[in-house]
């Protein structure tokens, strides 16, 4: 079995690249978990810490941290991964390649740490497993979804950034085992989709992606803006500034 993650932050355009590959022939790419991934991630990684800082002594039944050096962690760490390929991503008999896109590797969800301790984890437990990173616009993706309901946009535009330089740090450390897109290569370009494609090996008509993206996301559609006009104007003021200054 081969895995690809969709690595990302959301309205940037990732439900679009997991209907991408699931046009690919034997790809299963599942949508998002709420980063239940991640917290496996995190329970290897505060085992493997634990161990490091406290597994000495630590078969005296008189020890604080009493049996902790039996802990196996890679043994861990492997039931965890196939627990969630079992009961998470769920491949079919015909599926040769499976994985998932998650949006919760922002500032605003794991930290500095936490995040280098998932991508670890998923590259170390996942074997040969892919990465695709997906980028989008700050400015866009501050006016999209649940984004625009924010008045923060400061705050919005580091966290936005943040995660794009993990991303790249990211990219560069797993090498031929990453790649990274924006959404602006593929928004009403359908031919943008062919590096990845060509990266990833596959093969995808013209048809075929143009289907891509003639079907509009639903799920976050506004019949009416129920923000409130004060909000309306907070955000209009919030915007004319970052136009003007911030650049």
């Amino acid at each position: 079995m081969q895995y690809v993650f969709v690595i990302t932050y959301g309205r940037s355009g990732s439900t679009v690249l997991m209907r991408l590959l699931n046009m690919i022939d034997g790809w299963c790419i599942r949508g998002e978990n709420m980063g239940a991934l991640n917290l496996m991630a995190l329970v290897s990684a505060r085992l493997r810490s634990a161990q490091a800082e406290s597994s000495a002594n630590s078969g005296r039944v008189t020890h604080p941290w009493y049996g902790i050096g039996d802990v196996n962690p890679s043994a861990v760490g492997s039931a965890l991964s196939s627990l969630f390929e079992h009961e998470f991503l769920r491949p079919d008999e015909d599926t040769r390649v499976t994985g998932f896109k998650e949006i919760r590797f922002t500032p605003d969800h794991v930290s500095d740490q936490d995040y280098t301790d998932i991508i670890h984890f998923m590259a170390e437990e996942f074997p040969n497993s892919r990465f695709i990173f997906n980028t989008r616009s700050w400015r866009e993706v501050a006016r999209s979804g649940w984004w625009r309901f924010r008045v923060d946009l400061g705050n919005v535009r580091k966290c936005i950034e943040a995660a794009d330089a993990r991303f790249k740090d990211s990219s560069r450390e797993l090498g031929t085992r990453a790649f990274c897109i924006d959404y602006a290569d593929y928004k009403d370009n359908p031919e943008g989709f062919r590096p990845l494609l060509s990266w990833l090996g596959e093969e995808l008509s013209p048809s075929q992606l143009s289907a891509v993206l003639e079907t509009k996301l639903k799920h976050l559609a506004f019949k009416e803006d129920e923000r409130g006009r004060l909000l309306r104007l907070r955000r209009a003021f919030y915007w004319r500034i970052v136009d003007r200054i911030v650049g």
